[in-house]
């Protein structure tokens, strides 16, 4: 597949009301569907909100809880594969900051469990210890969430496990819009891949979160930006492209000069 259309949902959920954001996401994926979009991408957390912080116990679900399975059942009926995000029982004792990719046939492909918890997500919830990248039929997924991207490790490492594309769900608050749009963007150009990144808009408590979501190309081009409206839009991201043959950054890499990037 040379190129998918991707909608990004730049939305404000409500937090602790999964009814009411899961007719949000109805919303969103019926206007997605509308428009051919393949595959839909919302925010960090976006089932219950961001700040869930002293009810995940009784927020959090596991892929299979009674929202999760109602999204996965969305999903089914409009045919449409999705990113989403919630935070996971973990089943192990620990909750986790995750993003589920579901096929359109409400199978959950993957989960990715995110790796550079933030501030106080750290009293609250477990780091992920493994970078996924999931094999469908839009191409080899590689999955970030916010934090992430601030850490050019792991883009460098979506793409050496052969990610086509990188979808990042992401809470970002200001004052760091411009640390997320100029990282989402070196990420795309220095590792030669396309990136979506879907933040969300509105305030819970001190924090006002500043949206500014993208899809950009492999050579950092900004295809879609949705600023500080919120909305759903779609858009045809090239999967393959015509890359400057120069640069080529995979195959000129040192690695055997970088072991102290793992020390």
């Amino acid at each position: 597949m040379n190129e998918i259309k991707v909608s990004v949902a730049q939305l404000i959920p409500k937090l602790g009301d999964k009814q009411g954001n899961l007719e949000r996401i109805q919303e969103a994926i019926v206007k997605a569907k509308n428009e051919q979009a393949q595959l839909v991408a919302f925010p960090e957390l976006f089932l219950t909100g961001y700040s869930v912080g002293e009810n995940v116990n009784t927020l959090a679900e596991t892929i299979d809880g009674p929202y999760m399975t109602k999204v996965r059942k969305l999903c089914k009926d409009h045919e449409i594969y999705l990113v989403i995000s919630f935070p996971e029982d973990g089943q192990d004792g620990n909750y986790y900051i995750s993003s589920a990719l579901i096929d359109s046939q409400g199978e959950v492909l993957g989960v990715y469990r995110k790796v550079h918890l933030f501030d106080n997500e750290k009293n609250y919830f477990q780091p992920g210890s493994r970078f996924e990248v999931i094999d469908t039929p839009l191409g080899s997924i590689g999955m970030m969430i916010c934090f992430d991207v601030e850490f050019p490790e792991i883009a460098r490492a979506l793409k050496l496990m052969r990610a086509d594309f990188i979808v990042i769900v992401n809470a970002n608050m200001h004052p760091y819009e411009l640390h997320h749009h100029l990282f989402s963007r070196c990420r795309a150009m220095e590792n030669e891949i396309p990136v979506i990144i879907c933040n969300r808009l509105g305030k819970e408590g001190e924090l006002d979160f500043c949206g500014d979501s993208m899809v950009i190309d492999a050579t950092g081009e900004i295809l879609l930006s949705l600023k500080d409206k919120e909305q759903v839009q779609t858009v045809t991201l090239p999967i393959k492209q015509e890359l400057d043959p120069k640069m080529s950054y995979i195959v000129n890499r040192r690695d055997d000069i970088y072991g102290i990037l793992a020390k």
